[in-house]
């Protein structure tokens, strides 16, 4: 069931107007060629696990990043080819404390992570204009390295923009790291517009993942 969104009806599907919207936010906009940030940064690590940021780009209505994750060697009882499925992947046969998550905080406290529920934000839900949101994107991996990325939208305000990781399964405890967001921001208004943007098409369901019971990725209360 639809809820409504800026004059839908309840319980209709979204209208094209609403998926374009949508789509606006929870992606990249296919229409622009982004500007360089030029943030790389190692965002928490042991003698065996490294997690950081790399390839930054902005764009007009946010920014993206990668997450590069890096093993020393398997650890016990992971077997070839499953590192993958424990980066933010809400795998159902990957336990909760075995999951990398990350979270993105903006100055004035805006938070998402990537335990956040997207049907919340599927195109006919209502979602305000500056709600902060945290989409995973392509990825790529090997026995002990995975390339993740992540769509962060919008634009933080003036101020640091702080990204949390944790890890426990790994051993990597809630490591927060404070960027500089004005850097994002000059960024973004070197984004380029190539042409108009294409229409939009409706997206598919998305499973609801659990949270953990206390820390920064807790569920907010209200």
């Amino acid at each position: 069931m639809w809820i409504s969104h800026g004059g839908s009806s309840a319980g209709e599907p979204p209208t094209p107007e609403h998926v374009e919207r949508w789509q606006r936010r929870m992606s990249p906009p296919e229409n622009e060629f982004p500007a360089g940030v030029g943030i790389t940064v190692l965002l928490a690590n042991t003698d065996d696990v490294a997690v950081g940021l790399t390839q930054m780009e902005a764009f007009t209505t946010g920014f993206r990043f990668n997450l590069a994750v890096r093993l020393r060697q398997l650890p016990l009882g992971l077997v070839r080819g499953e590192l993958f499925m424990h980066i933010s992947s809400h795998a159902p046969e990957v336990p909760l404390e075995k999951q990398l998550l990350v979270g993105i905080e903006y100055p004035d406290g805006r938070r998402a992570s990537s335990l956040g529920d997207i049907r919340a934000l599927r195109p006919g839900a209502v979602m305000e204009d500056d709600r902060l949101v945290l989409v995973p994107q392509g990825g790529s991996g090997a026995e002990l390295a995975v390339d993740q990325g992540f769509w962060v939208a919008p634009l933080p305000p003036p101020g640091p923009v702080t990204v949390v990781v944790t890890w426990p399964g790994f051993g990597l405890e809630e490591t927060r790291t404070v960027l500089d967001g004005d850097r994002l921001l000059t960024a973004a208004t070197a984004s380029q517009i190539l042409w108009p943007p294409q229409s939009a098409t409706e997206p598919p369901e998305s499973p609801t993942p659990p949270r953990p019971t206390s820390g920064w990725f807790a569920e907010p209360s209200d």
